[in-house]
Order: structure tokens, then C-alpha cells, then sequence
């Protein structure tokens, strides 16, 4: 597996909802984003307000991705949790077409937690051009309990 980076983005003080502003973590989760990941290519922009919330991150919602300028692929994302973390670690997998990890990291995270908004970088896959799923999930022993994901292409 190749080398792959998790860079966590400070967008909120509490991390009642981690990430997002003070005005939408007083209330929960919109029900169209629980178990959904928003991607892009740049940075996303966190709505201050609760008012157009989700269309506005879905505005910038994308699928595809291509390479930098260093080659590799950066997703940036925003993963609202179908369910409230239960426990203080996390981690963020992009599978390939075959269900092989091309990306992995951990994250620590707080108890309750209902969203991580990060990045990741791959630096190659196999099978470039071809759908990859990008995963947030914690493990429950051995096994993974997925919170979010969504299906990107890699070109």
C-alpha cells in the first residue's frame, strides 16, 4: 500500500457536530447527508447557517478526481455519520475497484462525534478511471462499522 496522508481541518471549537459551525450543531444531522460524504478537489466550504445547509454542500459535492500537479489524487470531504461515533478513533479507507484499501488513516475523534471534515491523498491505484468507494467507519473488534461513504472515480 502506498503512502497516504490524513490531514484534519480545524473548522469548529466544539465538536458537538466536528466541523461545522456553531449555528447547525446545535441541531442534528440533516436526514438527506446521515450516512453521506461531500468530496471535492479544493477545500469545502462549511455553510455558517442552517438555512440552504444542504444545498449548498451539495452544490459542491463532485465524483471525479484527477491527479495534481504532484500526481496525486486529493479528496477533500465531509462525512456526516449515519450514527454517533461510539468510540475515540476513527478511520477513512479509499477501496479500489476490487475492494483493495489504496488510501488508510486513523483519526482520533471524540465519543458522540457526528461528522469529520478532512482530507485525504492517494498516490496510486490499479485501476485508475474506475469507481473507488472513500469510507469512514471505526472498528467494532475486527470488524468495520461503516458511517459514511460514497462512491468516487479516480482518473
Amino acid at each position: 500500500m502506498n503512502t497516504i496522508r490524513l490531514l484534519p481541518l480545524a473548522l469548529a471549537a466544539a465538536l458537538g457536530i466536528a466541523g461545522l459551525s456553531s449555528a447547525v450543531q446545535a441541531q442534528s444531522i440533516p436526514r438527506a447527508l446521515r450516512g453521506k460524504i461531500i468530496t471535492s478537489p479544493k477545500p469545502i466550504d462549511i455553510p455558517g447557517t442552517s438555512r440552504n445547509f444542504v444545498k449548498k454542500m451539495k452544490e459542491q459535492d463532485r465524483k471525479t478526481f484527477t491527479k495534481d500537479g504532484e500526481g496525486e489524487w486529493v479528496i477533500h470531504f465531509v462525512a456526516f455519520f449515519n450514527k454517533a461515533l461510539p468510540v475515540e478513533t476513527t478511520g477513512v479507507v479509499v477501496l479500489d475497484a476490487k475492494g483493495d484499501p489504496v488510501a488508510l488513516a486513523e483519526v482520533g475523534a471524540e465519543k458522540g462525534q457526528r461528522t469529520l471534515a478532512s482530507m485525504i491523498v492517494v498516490d496510486s491505484t490499479e485501476s485508475p478511471g474506475a469507481k473507488h468507494t472513500l469510507q469512514v467507519y471505526y472498528a467494532k473488534g475486527k470488524k468495520p462499522v461503516v458511517l459514511a461513504k460514497k462512491i468516487v472515480v479516480l482518473k
